[in-house]
This record gives C-alpha cells, sequence and structure tokens, in this order.
C-alpha cells in the first residue's frame, strides 16, 4: 500500500510542476492558459456598432449591436451588414444560410422588419460599378 500512495504522490507532484510551468510559459509568450474572448468593435453609423466575440468558452462568433456601451440585439449568424443610415433610421441585416433578416433599429430598440424599403436593400447591398 506503501508504493501505490508513493506513486500517486509522485504523480502530482509532477502534474503540478507540469501546470506551473506551463502557466509561466503561456505568461512569458504574452498569452494564458485560459484565455479570454477576442472581441472587437467594427465601425458603424449613428452611434450603432457591431461588436464580434470569438474565443474563449465563445463557440463560433458571437454578435452584439451595440449602441454606446449598451447591448440591444445579441446573435450567432453567419453574416452581419450595416448598420447602415437611410431617411435617418439605422437599418442593419443578418444572415445565416442564404436567408436574410432585416431590422430597424430606433434608439435601444430593434424591430424587425420583413421586406424593407428598396433605399435601404441598396444601402444595405450596395451593386458593384462597372
Amino acid at each position: 500500500m506503501g508504493q501505490l500512495a508513493l506513486g500517486f504522490r509522485s504523480l502530482l507532484i509532477k502534474a503540478a510542476i507540469f501546470f506551473v510551468m506551463a502557466g509561466l510559459l503561456a505568461w512569458i509568450l504574452g498569452g494564458a492558459l485560459f484565455p479570454k474572448p477576442t472581441i472587437v468593435n467594427l465601425p458603424g453609423a449613428g452611434g450603432v456598432y457591431w461588436r464580434v466575440s470569438s474565443g474563449g468558452e465563445i463557440n463560433g462568433l458571437e454578435w452584439s449591436l451595440m449602441q454606446g456601451d449598451q447591448e440591444i440585439k445579441t446573435g450567432r449568424w453567419q453574416s452581419a451588414v450595416g448598420p447602415v443610415i437611410v431617411d435617418g433610421v439605422s437599418w442593419i441585416a443578418t444572415g445565416n444560410a442564404g436567408q436574410w433578416s432585416f431590422s430597424k433599429v430606433t434608439g435601444a430598440t430593434v424591430e424587425e422588419v420583413a421586406m424593407p424599403p428598396s433605399s435601404v436593400l441598396d444601402s444595405l447591398f450596395p451593386s458593384p460599378q462597372k
């Protein structure tokens, strides 16, 4: 029984040394053993902008529509377009698998719109010029 206890003690000491050394190496290289998510603020319009987060405990991309420091809409989409301002109103589009959803941003509320005006579609998805 003494041999088994010595073996577990040795294993515990080696595991502790491993985690201390791994933590020191990560710290020296400018990282961490358990990294935080990478957060990027994208340019916006009318005080509304996208914040994209990835990594850490987040699986995939997490999009957050921000107004100042307040989060007004969050989701996991393949792509997001906007915000654009048309006639004084901010508009966004979010898409998954080729299906787009359109939303109008008024103040701190986001209202989904089934079919926005054509001027909004032209602003969100400009045609390439020849």
